[in-house]
């Protein structure tokens, strides 16, 4: 009975996904965990990398610990793994376990860890067009019906104690799984589904959550290693140095990411008559949102309110402020809804009348000053600040205030303050411009700022919601390149800009001309040497803003045809940089890369590409480049960009698609994917033969020997037909026990006679487990010229009736016609 129990509870929290895993010094003690396949908690990749919720946290705790792990898994289901593995730990052949729901049973058998390292809610979920109708109202009778899954006991009790509080009438749904489940109330036979809040579904949001509880780590049973005490003393350890951990690392496995954009009936109607929605903005505030040479609105704020409103249907017209002052008389005007972009801060958006939404970026401050500026001279330097800034600094920094972000820096570059503070993006934008290249920039440790939309009060709760949802749907790979497009401008190096960044050096080269020729070459030599440092300087000023974020940049030299790629710095390492000519391979092999390479950078085509191909380490990877070309005129001059390895992403995505393609019990192409490759190879005008099989009496089998033996033959015939065809073939299983077969290439009808009669063969010979057989009914028609899939897959169709009529177990072709109908 105790197994049973702990069974019960360990396969309880696996629905929510529940495991183990751990890590760490050479030398320390060597930990066996047992671990269990379980998505989100203790999962592994096709490379036999660790992943999860619990694996991380085991992670963390060989920091403090310096524990090293020898990871245990077993082979069989999930209820199997799960009941060998516990038993392994109850026999001290395991040394620990994680994922487990506490009960007196189980303590009788296990010793737990002192603390909890997660908890899991049953919750109640509903899809996002209908989340506000399945709101639960405690004050109010409610009858709600609720999709759940017949074989959870456990949950089913403890949301009829949650209905039972708050005054639900419940009529359940029951399904076989969460995928009926999720049909269910996609469908409207349900209002809401019963899930945990481990287990994550597409589409739906949850409504209510209760039956919150802990889950901890176990080990053997009056163990004398002393481990117990120092998981127990380093998860204590743990939960002080950071509390919020676990909730972080629940964030990262089990928050719902972006998915597509749903909204509500009451949303829908707002943007139906919402109308234009005015949008403030700062003239003057690059590179969130500033006024253009053409006069229109530009920035970062500015192009996700553009997206946004492509996704939502929303209309925005944007009223431009010179000053923070001015932006809020507009507000307390009433001559706005919106403000384009601010600071997350209670304070402020109280003071200004404005409601936030949720933030949708976040970048680190960072001090700039000249260059050659000592940071012990700092302390009595002044601090320039913008007029409306709230940042006082410390009583006895001096400060001088400014009208705008441009004017603060400007104020340091020309030594009337020592330094400022802004955003990381700011910094970026400002310092890609050649008027300021004399400033550094040097990183704080301050919060980092947070920026959000601005809603005037009193405003639409549906339009609040709207963005809201509008900006957690906003794809990190736009987010990017909204930001890249925004802070990388196109600098043209024109004479007044020259004049303007080095005065000395254009009096001298005006007062040079008058000179004997001698001077003149003088002059030519002593500006070739300060455009050397020059270069020496922009090279540095890039190094060190793209070291403020860890990943790989790169810079191409179109007249040198040179590239230069700035590599994240490692544990221990500095950044590197790697020069290297882009039209000549760097190492045997790498020919053919780098051209690809050289022609993707030098193409001209701004924004994201992606690119497979070889790399240093010697493999080919993906990755995604993000460019932006420097024009000098009209001639292009530099492409500068950034570098992500995306083999992870592409995985994944090849994986879907490959799911989506397969029927999932037998492994061969589903209907619509069946289909729609034979057609592709017909309009190729591949001539071949189309093959249709059908078990006999395939319902007999599943009446007589149950559906299991049913789908166990659908797996052997689908086993077979693999077996008697060739890898290239197009198998494929249209629906119940039917099968095709797709032969491209010239085949007679006498060999295509002969691997039907194989066929029909193979399956007569096979025993299934219980002792049962099988035969087959196979009809095939060699395609025509011109033929489509439909007359094809007609005359396969007859042939397998009349097939049928000759008392099954054989096979018919069908008799060439002399044009497709």
């Amino acid at each position: 009975m105790k197994k049973v129990l702990a069974l019960i509870l360990a396969a309880l929290l696996f629905c929510c996904m529940a495991a183990p895993a751990l890590a760490q010094a050479p030398g320390g003690r060597v930990v066996r965990v047992a671990y269990p396949i379980q998505p989100g908690l203790s999962d592994k990749d096709e490379f036999g990398k660790y992943s999860g919720y619990t694996y991380e946290y085991l992670e963390e705790l060989a920091q403090y610990t310096g524990w090293d792990y020898e990871f245990v898994e077993v082979e069989g289901s999930a209820d199997e793994s799960l009941t060998k593995l516990m038993e392994m730990v109850e026999n001290g052949q395991v040394d620990l376990m994680g994922g487990m729901l506490y009960s007196d049973a189980l303590a009788q058998q296990y010793d737990y860890s002192s603390y909890s390292y997660g908890t899991v809610e049953t919750v109640l979920q509903a899809p996002y067009e209908t989340a506000q109708t399945a709101l639960i109202n405690s004050q109010a009778n409610q009858h709600m019906r609720i999709a759940v899954v017949k074989t959870s006991g456990a949950r089913i009790g403890e949301l009829e104690e949650f209905c039972k509080i708050n005054l639900v009438e419940p009529e359940y749904v029951l399904c076989a799984d969460a995928n009926e489940q999720v049909e269910a109330v996609r469908q409207g036979r349900a209002d809401a589904l019963l899930n945990t809040s481990l287990n994550y579904l597409e589409g739906v949001r949850t409504v209510a959550r209760f039956a919150q509880k802990p889950f901890y780590f176990i080990t053997t049973k009056g163990q004398s290693t002393g481990l117990m005490e120092e998981l127990s003393g380093a998860m204590l350890a743990m939960e002080q140095a950071n509390p919020q951990f676990s909730a972080a690392l629940f964030e990262k496995y089990f928050a719902s990411t972006a998915g597509e954009l749903a909204l509500s009936e009451e949303e829908q109607a707002y943007v139906a008559q919402a109308g234009t929605l005015r949008v403030g903005y700062l003239q003057n505030k690059a590179p969130f949102q500033y006024q253009g040479e053409d006069g229109q609105a530009r920035g970062i704020s500015i192009d996700l309110l553009t997206q946004i409103a492509n996704n939502t249907g929303l209309h925005f017209s944007f009223i431009p402020a010179k000053d923070m002052e001015a932006l809020s008389k507009l507000v307390q005007g009433g001559q706005v809804d919106l403000v384009a972009g601010m600071t997350y801060n209670y304070d402020a958006a109280r003071a200004q009348g404005l409601s936030m939404t949720r933030s949708y970026l976040s970048a680190q401050y960072i001090m700039l000053v000249r260059e050659g500026t000592q940071e012990a001279n700092l302390a009595q330097s002044p601090l320039a600040l913008l007029e409306w800034s709230q940042y006082e600094g410390s009583a006895d920094t001096p400060i001088k205030r400014y009208p705008t972000q441009e004017a603060c820096i400007r104020a340091v570059l020309d030594g009337q303050a020592g330094y400022t503070y802004v955003d990381t993006y700011t910094a970026q934008y400002y310092m890609n411009q050649p008027g300021y290249s004399g400033l550094k920039s040097i990183p704080q440790t301050y919060e980092a700022r947070k920026v959000c939309f601005g809603m005037a009060k009193p405003g639409s709760k549906e339009l609040l919601s709207i963005l809201n949802k509008a900006v957690a749907d906003i794809p990190e790979l736009d987010m990017q390149s909204v930001i890249f497009q925004n802070t990388v401008q196109k600098q043209p190096v024109t004479l007044l800009t020259l004049l303007a960044q080095y005065p000395l050096e254009s009096v001298c080269i005006l007062a040079g001309v008058a000179l004997v020729v001698i001077g003149l070459l003088l002059a030519l030599l002593r500006l070739r040497a300060r455009a050397g440092r020059r270069t020496a300087l922009e090279l540095k000023r890039h190094y060190q803003v793209y070291a403020l974020v860890n990943e790989y940049f790169f810079e191409y030299d179109f007249k040198k045809d040179e590239a230069v790629i700035f590599i994240p710095s490692e544990a221990g390492e500095n950044r590197r940089m790697v020069r290297m000519n882009a039209s000549q391979a760097s190492q045997p092999g790498m020919e053919e890369s780098q051209r690809l390479f050289r022609q993707t950078i030098t193409s001209g085509q701004n924004g994201v590409q992606e690119i497979y191909l070889k790399c240093q380490d010697g493999r080919y990877h993906w990755l995604r480049l993000i460019i932006e070309t420097v024009y000098d005129g009209e001639q292009a001059a530099y492409a500068l960009g950034r570098i992500n390895v995306i083999d992870s992403e592409k995985r994944e995505k090849d994986a879907l698609e490959q799911k989506a393609q397969l029927d999932g019990l037998t492994r061969l192409y589903n209907a619509e994917y069946s289909r729609l490759f034979v057609q592709e190879a017909l309009e190729r005008g591949e001539m071949g033969a189309l093959v249709l099989v059908d078990i006999d009496h395939f319902k007999q089998v599943n009446d007589r020997w149950g559906h299991p033996q049913g789908d166990a033959a659908l797996q052997r015939v689908a086993a077979l037909l693999k077996e008697n065809f060739r890898e290239g073939d197009i198998l494929g299983r249209p629906g119940g026990d039917e099968f095709l077969a797709y032969l491209p290439g010239t085949i007679g009808p006498e060999a295509l006679g002969q691997k039907c009669a194989a066929l029909c063969r193979r399956v007569e010979e096979t025993v299934l487990e219980n002792g049962g057989r099988i035969t087959v009914s196979v009809g095939a028609a060699l395609a025509l010229p011109q033929e489509g899939y439909a007359a094809l897959y007609r005359r396969a169709d007859q042939a397998l009736y009349a097939a049928k009529a000759q008392g099954r177990n054989g096979w018919t072709v069908a008799p060439r016609e002399k044009e497709a109908t």
